[in-house]
């Protein structure tokens, strides 16, 4: 069992057809066709582990009497998702694009959010359900709405016995010092060390050996097409290729990826094997048109 603590969202769906502009303001009228909703954010984390077959108790905020807080619970039901939310009176997080049909074009999307560190009565029932499950692993999926903070972060580093792998915002960096694995993106990684990062072998290596001695954890910086890059807190590099296929939309490509890792490394692998299977399984993922997972039957076949 897999626990991913994090910024949960709803991801809406408004799909439509565009044959007209609007003759108020030079923008398309969109004719709604069809609405659907998915779990986004450490959401989508939970949905790709649990597509792998392994039991994931998913944890953040939401909340209970908004419509779209009881539109993830539904979610969470029908994906066999366990979850352990608390409400704290913000609004559930909603991404809503609004797309043309015909074109695949996303015309506009509309964030409803509010952004607060969470209070400690909040942090303190995180922590106390992660030591009472007791995982393995726990994955911590960070957008920088509030859930992951200081007060957090000290508390599951002193108590939690098992691997941290965090996927962070550059401006959250700091809370990942000492957890076992970081895994930025090649842009995420540029914001960490504060400069562009150009994706060569020589560059990614500077700027991983960097974040490794400032934050003292594993790093493996996701490269696109150029596969990975993996550096061991004991300074070890590991270039890791990706097949290259055919790219259709990387939404949600990073959260295949970190899910796979944590799948890969609570079945018993060590984090090198763990990196080529997460490479694999998003090579899988960006083949397929919006946010997707990978099965078993898709990763072992390839």
């Amino acid at each position: 069992m897999i626990c991913v603590l994090g910024d949960i969202m709803l991801d809406k769906y408004t799909y439509g057809k565009v044959e007209r502009i609007n003759p108020e303001a030079p923008v398309p009228v969109l004719q709604v066709v069809e609405e659907k909703y998915a779990i986004g954010g450490a959401g989508n984390v939970a949905n790709n582990i649990v597509s792998l077959k392994e039991s994931v108790v998913l944890m953040g905020i939401y909340n209970k009497n908004d419509y779209f807080g009881k539109q993830i619970m539904e979610l969470c039901n029908k994906m066999n998702i366990n979850s352990f939310f608390v409400s704290d009176g913000r609004p559930t997080i909603v991404k809503h694009r609004f797309v043309a049909l015909g074109y695949n074009q996303q015309l506009i999307r509309v964030d409803y959010e509010e952004k607060h560190n969470i209070g400690n009565k909040y942090i303190k029932l995180f922590v106390d359900k992660i030591l009472e499950l007791n995982p393995d692993i726990l994955i911590i999926s960070d957008y920088a709405k509030g859930l992951v903070t200081e007060e957090l972060m000290e508390l599951l580093k002193k108590q939690f016995k098992g691997k941290i792998l965090m996927d962070p915002k550059p401006e959250n960096i700091a809370l990942c010092k000492n957890v076992f694995l970081i895994k930025p993106n090649l842009k995420e990684a540029s914001g960490i060390v504060g400069r562009e990062i150009k994706n060569n072998d020589k560059d990614v290596e500077k700027a991983g050996m960097e974040i490794v001695d400032n934050y003292n954890a594993n790093v493996v910086i996701t490269r696109s097409e150029k596969g990975s890059t993996l550096i061991t807190k004991d300074k070890k590099i590991y270039h890791i290729p990706t097949e290259v296929m055919e790219l259709h939309d990387v939404s949600g490509a990073g959260d295949t990826y970190i899910a796979t890792i944590g799948y890969a490394l609570d079945k018993g692998h060590d984090l090198i094997d763990a990196v080529k299977l997460a490479n694999k399984a998003s090579s899988i993922v960006v083949g397929k048109i919006g946010t997707a997972t990978v099965n078993l039957e898709e990763l072992f076949n390839e």
